[in-house]
Order: structure tokens, then sequence, then C-alpha cells
């Protein structure tokens, strides 16, 4: 017992003094874990792995449609979905030091469609007063044909992500003495995945020199000639598309639930730009992609009985694409991937932080904080069961 405390007051010691951290993915994971641990240990070397040159212009993180909320599909409370809001709001208030335009809109609106979620909503609203408010009928502007929601204000919020990851990096880069660099992967390998090695540069020579290593990238972790062995984890990749769209009518009014975010399954976030919404997304577990068609046949019929007017009186402009990791629901849901990896060929001290899929700003914050309290002490048990979930039983 005393051995094993020592040994972690050992390695606590050996982190607070000197600690070089190579993180692969500079997406959300990658830039809540360089936060938190730059929050915890000013004195920490940073450096982000990424295929693209700059936060926010790539990868699934950068395509998501910036909901911010506690809530599951089924309009209840997520697991430590308090928490987890709370946690994202702090990173978001560190990004807005630094960029402008973070946040776009401090409330969302989730359709009620049939008396069982009309129910389930009020009972929502009933107990989480500080930020969910019951409507009967929202707006008499409204795009949506459905007269019930429920309002989320308070700390929910619609994020325009583009700015929000630059802000949180700009935010990373002015904590603390240690260095921070961003390092973009060859152009060869932007083609592929960020494990293919087109030109024999091997990742271990890249990770060598560092202390400890975060694979906390998505879908390029997995995927053919890959990092990681994606039949080790209890993951799916899915592919994800949404619509970008231009509003015809020029009538940008803050108040009408249009120029909101609407959830209902589906959801509609407006964008940054005046008059343009994004509607969002496909669900797709095939190998090859829905045709644009596809995808907005599939969006339309899946969206225009809450927001006939965006398609009435718009205009497709383009479709973005990502492809996310989606862990196995387990006992609290779906939770993400973090904790340490066993015998992994890359680094010694490895450690994984993936499977964010649709809840990547509620969860961020949270299991970025607790990946890196699990690294400072070197407590590969922290919150046991439940962040150990995606484990195989022994």
């Amino acid at each position: 017992m005393y051995g094993t405390q020592q040994r972690r007051q050992n390695h606590h010691h050996i982190i607070l003094n000197s600690h070089r951290v190579g993180i692969i993915g500079g997406g959300l994971a990658g830039l809540s874990t360089a936060y938190h641990l730059l929050e915890k240990n000013p004195s920490t070397d940073i450096t982000i792995f990424d295929q693209y040159p700059t936060p926010g212009i790539g990868g699934a993180s950068a395509v998501a449609g910036g909901l911010l909320h506690p809530l599951n599909p089924r309009g209840k409370l997520a697991w430590n979905g308090l928490e987890g809001l709370a946690l994202a709001n702090k990173l978001v208030n560190a990004a807005c030091e630094f960029e402008n335009d973070v946040v776009l809109r401090n409330k969302i609106y989730r359709i009620a469609m049939n008396e069982d979620q009309v129910t389930k909503f009020q009972t929502t609203a009933n107990q989480l007063p500080e930020f969910a408010t019951w409507l009967d009928q929202p707006s008499s502007n409204s795009s949506s044909s459905a007269d019930d929601a429920l309002k989320l204000s308070g700390d929910c919020k619609v994020l325009h992500m583009k700015s929000y990851m630059k802000g949180l990096w700009s935010s990373c880069q002015s904590i603390g003495t240690g260095t921070k660099e961003w390092i973009t992967l060859p152009e060869q390998e932007e083609k592929e995945d960020i494990g293919t090695s087109n030109n024999n540069i091997e990742w271990e020579e890249r990770l060598k020199d560092f202390d400890t290593v975060i694979f906390a990238a998505g879908s390029g972790l997995f995927q053919t000639s890959s990092l990681l062995e994606k039949e080790e984890f209890p993951i799916h990749l899915v592919g994800g598309q949404s619509i970008e769209m231009t509003m015809n009518d020029g009538d940008d009014d803050d108040d009408k639930i249009l120029w909101n975010a609407i959830i209902c399954g589906k959801y509609v976030s407006p964008m940054i730009e005046k008059n343009r919404v994004l509607i969002g997304s496909t669900h797709e577990f095939k190998e090859e992609p829905m045709t644009p068609n596809e995808v907005e046949d599939e969006l339309k019929t899946r969206s225009y009985h809450f927001a006939s007017g965006v398609w009435d009186n718009g205009t497709i402009d383009r479709i973005t694409s990502a492809t996310r990791v989606q862990s196995n629901r387990g006992p609290y849901g779906r939770l993400p991937i973090v904790g340490k990896l066993k015998d992994c060929r890359h680094h010694p001290n490895s450690w994984i932080f993936t499977g964010l899929s649709g809840r990547g700003l509620l969860y961020h914050g949270l299991f970025g904080h607790n990946l890196v309290n699990m690294i400072l002490e070197e407590n590969t048990t922290e919150g046991s069961e439940i962040l150990n979930w995606w484990r195989p039983k022994l």
C-alpha cells in the first residue's frame, strides 16, 4: 500500500516539474485535454498532432451542430449532464476571451411531437427550472408545425465550432510557461487517415521524446492502416452528413424559433452567417456514403414536420460530411472511452480519449477533466466502473 502511494507521489512530482505531452487529435477531446493539463500543471509542454493546420477547420468536431445542452434524446437529464454542462461552459468562457462569435445563441428548442413527449418535457421543465421552460405555443412565427416545445436556456448554447475551437487553443497557448506546438501532419497523410504513413515516418519516432501520449482523435485512429485496432474497443464508425442552407426571406428576428436551434430527432441550427442554417445529420453505418440526393431526401423527410419553413424558403448551399466514433451503449448510456492503453505499440505511457460522438460538447470538458486527473495521479481506475465501462470484463 505504501509502495503504491509512494510511486504515485513520485510520478506526480515528476509531472509537476517536467512533462512533455503529445496529443494526437486537435478536436474537442484533444483541446479539452490540453486545457485541463495546462490548468493543473502550467509548465507542461504540449504538442498537438492534427491533419489540419489550425483548429476547427476539419474533422467531426468542426462540422458539428454546436448544440450544448444536458439532455438525452428522450428529453431527460443525461448521465452527469449538469456537471458536463458546467465544465463545458468553463471552456466556452475561456474561448470567448480570445474569439468573437463563439456563442451564436443562448437558447435551444426541443419540439414535442406527441403526447408522451409533452408529458416527459413538462416533467423535465418542472425538475430543471434553471434552464428548462415549457412552452405551449412557442411562437406564431415559428418555422415548425408543432405547437409545444421545451425551451433550453441558461447555460444551454449554440456554438460556432470553428471560433470555439480556435479560441480554446488560444486559451491553451496563454496558460503557463510550457511550450505549445501544433504540428500539421504531412500532406500525403491527410488523404488517408492520421495513422497512415505513406512516407515511412513511424509514429514511434514521432512520439519517442514525449513522457505521455494521448490518442484523442476520432475515426482516424481506427480506420484502415491506422494507429489503433477498432476491434479492441466497443465502438462503431458512423458517417454523418449535414446540409447548409441559405434562407431567402431575409428576416433574422432572434425571437423567432426559426433563427434559434430546433431539435426533434434531427436538428436545425443557425450558422454564423446571416440567414444561414445547418440541418443535420444523417446516421450512416454503410461503407458507401449516401449520395447528395439521398442526404436531401433523408433530412427533409426527418425534419420537414418541425422545420417546414426552412425547406420551403431555403436554398441548399453545400453538404458537409464526417465520420464519428460512436461507443456502444452501456449501463450509463453512450459514454466516451477514456483511460490508459495497455501494451500500446506506439508508446509505453499511452492514454485514450475518443467516442464523444453526438454528445461531444456536453462531455468533452467532463471527460477531459477526468482523464487529466487519471494521468496526473497515474490512476488507471479513476472513477472505477463508470470510466472503465469499455474495458473487457475479467
